[in-house]
């Protein structure tokens, strides 16, 4: 029996049965479940380019031709740079349209743009809106009908077509490493638990066809290195060939490394057979039977075969090659996980690199123990993935193209080479280490599908009875004619600078409108309109508009904002909560407690820590001041102005205060006569004495105008009048004043003396 034989039926043993033909199935199993669940979660049209390749369905199914460029129907269907796309996926697509008899006859009214979308990879900002569409998520529920039902169809569809590449790379993997067995059952879940494919998989998209193909040519070919090159091997390369170029262009890299293959095998053999020739020969005759028709038309449309140039007309041109280089980072992420308008969380993508590393560990530290049957296997998996790689670095170089995605053709092969890497490292415990490595796939894969996208895109939760919910913070306020707010959970955490704000919203009527809300940071100074944070969107962080709200249903809206530091001092901030009308900025009236309080709701005052200030060494006070051992005056100066005097003081906490006092400064004539006042609550209000934490250094300003003394700005004129100032903490509501002492000696009146004598 010879060494073919014997791997064809260890092959065979691997593929029909055995507890790997188990394994492989339930893997398959879970893939399908989550990536048909993908398809629930993620909002209608929001999947990667959804919008255009389900428009250039659309196209195809409703008026039977392929879509072109610069034709009045592009108003209508909105397929933009997909006009320029190979056609095959959008044909059977449309196939399976008209077999089903859907329609799309309210398309239109699904694609309304949402007016602030927070694109980006910040972080900070991750579960910020990121749909670009406005959606309702009543509207959108199960039972689908029209526009909704043919693209949930389609999703389905499109999961299935790559449930063929799920399997196609365990095939794959069996076929090049035969001896290998739970290497095909490790790549099997690369693959399938790749939340970058499962997104890619739930949506409409032409990947969801070229990738199976370009995996089942990968078969084809590892074959054909194994066994040489049958006619019937040649006509089938030729078509999956032709069908992958059919689905999109980086699909005729298979030629290519047909091509190299073919080489391979002919300086194997030593020899040129005439017979190899003309089989070799029928792989891309075959191939251009199948798609010559296609360059044709593009040809006699635009007179570019590929059709690439009206799409880079459409999408942008780049004149830098060096871009790719650039952006490799950015590659790397999104072919693990990425949505169109952001990134996951930086944790995400920690297993990932760690994953990739240990494999490329494992590939050279296993490389000696490869067969050169394996090495051969290797080589052509590599050769595949450079050739794909190349095609991206091309492309990325021509126009904006960061996405991972655009090297799956190759994901078949990446996650073969991951799962041999990953075995070489666990060697004898190969099995043990297989069995980790899958679960931790899927742990991912679950994650992305259940938490992370969600996360993205969920409304927020809703109740039928307002008796569901217990506000933290309890209260009657109605926004405009038909708001309520039932009341808040408003909680600050110092150590991580989080925000945490739930609102209790209730509908009281239907709207047509979408108000934006906004919540603010504002300064709780009377007449001071500093921000120091503000948030826009619609309620649910931009994913449930008031337009959707049913009425009597209360809504539990939550939020988590992670504040960054911008040079302000430590105070306070008063959290602002309103709606306003997007057009023209105008705010709902708000009345709470049966009383109109304008046009915006006080939630809370917090103390936010910011920058300690700086207090100028001359104006220090040289004795130890303090106020009944809770505050220090450390510094204080009095400086002349147009119309007066500015007083400044230097406060430093010792305790916590539990009473918000206000500081005197007063301005006395020689006979001890008050000329002036200067009093107040600490920096204008902005920082209350109760919020002061030990360690605290506060700036405080007040201001003197005189209105009885006849003086000048001339130091000299103020001291013979005999004039000074004193300084003091007293309790606003019973006027008692908070004993003062310069070191140990109690000071009369609890008045401290800075101006002209200085303690």
């Amino acid at each position: 029996m010879s060494t073919s034989d014997t791997d064809d039926g260890l092959l065979d043993s691997i593929l029909l049965k055995g507890r790997y033909w188990d394994g492989a199935r339930l893997i398959l199993l879970i893939y399908l479940t989550l990536g048909l669940a993908c398809g629930l979660v993620v909002p209608p049209f929001e999947n990667l380019d959804e919008i255009e390749h389900f428009e250039a369905v659309r196209y195809v199914a409703e008026t039977g031709r392929l879509p072109v460029h610069g034709l009045p129907e592009t108003d209508t269907y909105h397929y933009r740079q997909e006009a320029s796309q190979p056609p095959l996926y959008y044909l059977v697509s449309a196939g399976l349209v008209r077999l089903l008899a859907l329609q799309a006859d309210d398309a239109a009214t699904f694609l309304r743009f949402h007016p602030r979308i927070a694109c980006g990879p910040d972080a900070a900002s991750l579960y910020d809106n990121r749909a670009v569409l406005y959606h309702n998520p009543n509207r959108e529920a199960f039972p689908w009908q029209g526009t909704l039902l043919m693209l949930h169809v389609l999703r389905a569809w499109s999961t299935v077509l790559q449930a063929v590449t799920v399997i196609s790379t365990w095939v794959l993997a069996c076929l090049a490493f035969p001896r290998r067995r739970e290497v095909g059952l490790v790549a099997m879940a690369v693959v399938a638990f790749n939340p970058q494919f499962l997104l890619v998989a739930s949506g409409v998209n032409n990947d969801n066809l070229v990738t199976p193909l370009t995996t089942i040519g990968l078969c084809l070919l590892l074959r054909i290195w194994q066994d040489g090159l049958s006619l019937q091997q040649a006509i089938g390369l030729g078509m999956v060939s032709g069908l992958a170029g059919l689905s999109k262009l980086s699909g005729w890299g298979l030629l290519g490394l047909a091509g190299l293959v073919m080489l391979a095998v002919t300086i194997r053999s030593k020899r040129l057979e005439r017979r190899f020739v003309l089989n070799a020969l029928t792989v891309p005759c075959v191939a251009l039977v199948l798609t010559g028709w296609w360059f044709w038309r593009n040809w006699q449309i635009y007179g570019d075969p590929t059709a690439l140039k009206p799409m880079l007309d459409l999408v942008g041109v780049r004149t830098s090659p060096i871009y790719p280089l650039l952006e490799v980072g950015l590659v790397f992420k999104s072919f693990w996980g990425q949505i169109p308008c952001a990134f996951y969380p930086p944790a995400f993508y920690v297993f990932y690199g760690i994953l990739t590393a240990l494999a490329i560990g494992g590939l050279a530290l296993g490389w000696r123990r490869l067969t050169a049957a394996e090495r051969a296997a290797v080589a052509i998996l590599v050769g595949w993935f450079a050739l794909v790689l190349a095609s991206w670095t091309r492309w990325d170089s021509m126009t904006p193209a960061p996405g991972g995605r655009l090297l799956f053709p190759a994901l078949s092969a990446v996650a073969v080479l991951i799962a041999l890497g990953i075995g070489n490292l666990a060697q004898g415990r190969l099995r043990w280490g297989s069995r980790v490595t899958l679960g931790l796939l899927a742990v991912m894969a679950w994650l992305s599908v259940a938490r992370v996208l969600p996360g993205f895109y969920a409304p927020p939760v809703r109740y039928s009875d307002e008796n569901r919910v217990q506000p933290a913070h309890p209260l009657e306020a109605t926004i405009g004619e038909a708001i309520r707010l039932l009341g808040h959970d408003t909680v600050w955490d110092d150590p991580s600078s989080t925000l945490d704000i739930t609102l209790y919203w209730q509908a009281l009527a239907p709207m047509a409108e979408d108000y934006v809300m906004a919540l603010q940071l504002v300064s709780p100074v009377p007449g001071d309109t500093t921000l120091r944070w503000n948030y826009n969107s619609w309620p649910g962080h931009g994913n449930y508009p008031t337009s959707a709200w049913q009425p009597g249903e209360v809504i539990v809206d939550r939020y988590r904002f992670h504040l960054t530091e911008i040079n302000l001092p430590t105070q306070a901030w008063d959290v602002h909560l309103a709606l306003y009308r997007r057009e023209t900025g105008e705010r709902l009236p708000v009345r709470a407690q049966e009383l109109d309080v304008g046009n915006r709701l006080v939630l809370a005052r917090l103390r936010i820590p910011g920058i300690q200030p700086l207090c100028p060494e001359e104006g220090r006070v040289t004795s130890d001041v303090h106020f009944n051992e809770t505050v220090a005056l450390t510094h204080a100066w009095v400086i002349p102005e147009q119309e007066g005097w500015r007083v400044v003081l230097c406060w430093k906490a010792l305790q916590h205060l539990r009473t918000d006092y206000t500081v005197f400064v007063h301005l006395q004539d020689g006979s001890g006569a008050l000329a002036s006042t200067g009093d107040g609550p600490p920096m204008g209000g902005a920082f209350p004495t109760s919020m002061w934490h030990p360690g605290d250094i506060v700036l405080d300003v007040h201001r003197l105008i005189p209105a009885s003394v006849e003086g000048s700005a001339k130091r000299g004129e103020q001291e013979a009048h005999g004039l000074r100032v004193t300084v003091g903490l007293y309790n606003p509501e019973d006027d008692s004043r908070l004993p003062a002492y310069a070191g140990e000696t109690l000071v009369p009146n609890a008045a401290v003396e800075i101006w002209p004598s200085h303690p």
